[in-house]
């Protein structure tokens, strides 16, 4: 029995119909956010950022592993009770409020007495790699955590265990995706027991996290009682729909589809929002696979927010890469949101999708075959039972980038690009002919450096040497950690107001990939319907004598002032990517500078170009009209040192967003930035960019 569209426009519309209490998802923080997949569409609050503290080589080289100069961010010195001193190397400082959501760590593989460089496994128990982590929590004199490194990434030891946290059975790396919210401070720290933890080289890590508005209130972690067991359910059970299906109402649609014939499979004249996708059709042939088309719009427009071959939609990819798409076609995957199987020929994907007028999923085949049974089933939430805010929530986008790298720009390729404000939920990742080695950079926001850094493409897909084929809840690869990889983030998105750009770095490690090799990548992610929500109202020329008495500079403490030029991280390829030259001023009092701001604000947001030369820990404190934003400092924390292989890249943007309590209808404002600490007992500043979030 065929089943037409317009029958689906009557049924939903009774639906709708049914009066219930509204009810309006809200953004959650720590365990649960990670189990209300509901609030994925909801847009974060002005003043909300993702951040990224890793260990790289901040020259442009592949020196991430160094321990002082990329790993490290600076050392504590403790005095202990008997007047002896003790180091911890801290690897994470910031200020709440926030919420740590993914880490990944390498510490267990040697390669220094290995003649040629590798050693198939890591070893847990080498004396190199010995040593404790803390975890700091708001400025506690103790950490609540002190476990061996080993034992907190070993998925054996409770709360930190499986399947929130795994560990390569080889040693290779480790991932925990065991949340830590913090109100205040959280500060992470190695403690070594062993005196050759500072020369093992083989040591990388990766902390994503968001900060918050400084007004959010966040409760700090409790403790191992904190209660984790609804996501645990819910990781064990991928493949089921792990949405809070409350009033949801379950549709079906059977089509057959000609050759170069598009079908309506679903057309929803009432607001609500897809909740769940599974597609079965016949029969299941590559051709189908890649050639057919699924496309999504939302609210009557006339352009599809999804225009994809159906595969990409749910984690399949390589459509033009002979060496490897007869092998995607062959293989099945399961994720928390979506997946595909090659045994039964179907399809799924939960990822939440609002729409407040109109929603319409037309079907494509471009497969130069008929398609005889294609089975459709959509569960669907009625506003009346799950209701969006419009302002606050963006719409489902999914779009593929494939990238053959040009030889005039042969050191990155672009895997996505966006304007406006949104979040990205998801990635999945092929390649062809490319060194795993190349690091993720992503600018968001119009900044010059990116604000996620990567250390190999394997490690940004929370692998490590290389990877392997993995399926895992957020994570994992058909193949291995840069072919076939995945990862859902899942509470860890890639905040953006402006803009966003993802892209790769082409690694010198295989130099017989001339330009670096292919990629083809496809990206999930929510775009709100009204653009941008952060502007640029006004610039500070440090040093230059016209700006600095339009907005009435004034410094005191002045400890230096000159001409810099310098660079931007650079990549492996373009060491020299982003040079710029730059007159600034340093001091270890203060400065004070007058700017324009919109009087209509939600807050502000101030960037500054700093240098980071053997100075990557710059703390101030912000006035404003004379007023302290006393919510937390600007706490700057980077990579200040050579790895010894090149010349360190220098220049870095660093951003202080200001709550609209300060700023609340003001055309003006007077900021002083006051010095706290630094390691060279001063704060340098070049530029200043001053946005207002709308």
């Amino acid at each position: 029995m065929k089943t037409q569209p317009l029958l689906f426009v009557l049924l939903l519309a009774a639906m709708d119909g049914i009066s219930q209490p509204q009810n309006a998802p809200e953004i959650k923080t720590g365990f649960e956010a990670m189990h209300h997949i509901r609030q994925l569409p909801l847009l974060f609050p002005s003043g909300a950022e993702t951040k990224q503290p890793l260990a790289y080589d901040a020259t442009g080289g592949n020196w991430d592993h160094h321990f002082l100069a990329a790993f490290t961010k600076y050392i504590d010195t403790l005095r202990q009770p008997d007047g002896s001193e003790i180091r911890e190397y801290v690897i994470f400082d910031e200020y709440g409020p926030g919420c740590l959501f993914r880490q990944q760590m390498n510490a267990w593989f040697d390669r220094s007495g290995i003649p040629n460089g590798w050693l198939p496994v890591g070893e847990l128990t080498q004396p190199r790699a010995d040593a404790n982590i803390c975890y700091y929590f708001d400025d506690e004199k103790e950490p609540r955590i002190d476990m061996h490194l080993k034992d907190f990434f070993g998925g054996k030891i409770a709360p930190f265990d499986g399947p929130l946290c795994f560990i390569d059975s080889l040693n290779l790396f480790a991932i925990s995706y065991y949340p830590f919210p913090f109100q205040k401070r959280l500060k992470i720290t190695m403690r070594p027991n062993s005196e050759s933890f500072e020369q093992m080289d083989t040591k990388w890590y990766q902390y994503t996290h968001l900060i918050y508005p400084a007004d959010y209130q966040i409760t700090t972690w409790q403790g191992p009682q904190t209660p984790s067991k609804a996501v645990r359910d819910q990781w064990q059970k991928t493949g089921e729909n792990p949405n809070d299906l409350t009033g949801a109402k379950w549709v079906q649609s059977k089509q057959e589809i000609k050759t170069n014939q598009t079908k309506t499979l679903f057309q929803i004249d009432k607001p609500g929002s897809i909740a769940g996708l599974r597609i079965s059709l016949q029969p299941y042939t590559k051709e189908t696979f890649y050639n057919t088309y699924i496309k999504m719009y939302w609210d009557g427009s006339k352009e599809a927010a999804v225009d994809l071959p159906l595969c990409y939609l749910f984690g399949g990819g390589a459509k033009d890469y002979a060496s490897s798409s007869d092998m995607v076609f062959e293989k099945s995957l399961t994720t928390l949101l979506f997946g595909f199987d090659n045994q039964t020929g179907s399809f799924y994907s939960y990822f939440p999708m609002p729409f407040w007028k109109s929603a319409k999923i037309v079907l494509e085949n471009k497969s130069g075959i008929d398609i005889t049974n294609l089975v459709c089933d959509m569960t669907y939430i009625p506003s009346s039972h799950l209701n969006y805010p419009a302002d606050k929530t963006g719409y489902f986008f999914a779009t593929r980038t494939t990238d053959a790298d040009p030889d005039t720009t042969a050191y990155h390729n672009i895997a996505f690009e966006a304007q406006g404000r949104g979040h990205v939920a998801g990635i999945v990742f092929y390649s062809d002919k490319y060194d795993m080695d190349g690091d993720e950079f992503t600018y968001i926001d119009g900044s010059h450096n990116p604000q996620i850094h990567g250390s190999g493409t394997e490690d940004d897909h929370n692998q490590g040497w290389a990877g392997r084929a993995y399926q895992k809840p957020l994570w994992g690869g058909l193949f291995n950690g840069y072919n076939g990889a995945y990862r859902i983030y899942l509470n860890d998105c890639y905040i953006f107001n402006q803009n966003i750009r993802i892209a790769y770095e082409h690694s010198l490690t295989k130099k017989h990939f001339i330009n670096g090799g292919n990629t083809d990548v496809a990206i999930f992610y929510y775009l709100s319907k009204n653009g941008s929500n952060l502007f640029l109202t006004d610039e500070v020329d440090v040093g230059n004598h016209f700006s600095e008495s339009l907005h009435q500079y004034a410094i005191q403490n002045q400890t230096w002032k000159g001409h810099v030029v310098d660079s931007y991280d650079g990549y492996e390829r373009n060491l020299d990517y982003a040079t710029y030259s730059d007159d600034g001023k340093a001091f270890n009092g203060s400065s004070r500078f007058t700017v324009r701001i919109d009087p209509q604000n939600q807050g502000v947001r101030l960037r500054k170009r700093m240098n980071r030369r053997d100075n990557g820990v710059q703390s101030a404190a912000v006035y404003v009209d004379g007023v302290l934003v006393k919510e937390r400092p600007w706490h700057i924390v980077t990579p200040s040192l050579s790895t010894g292989k090149g010349d360190l890249d220098g220049w870095f943007d660093s951003d202080f967003n200001i709550p609209v309590q300060y700023t609340r209808g003001k055309p003006r404002i007077t900021v002083e930035i006051k010095y706290i600490d630094s390691p060279k007992k001063e704060i340098n500043e070049f530029y200043y960019w001053i946005y207002s979030y709308k």
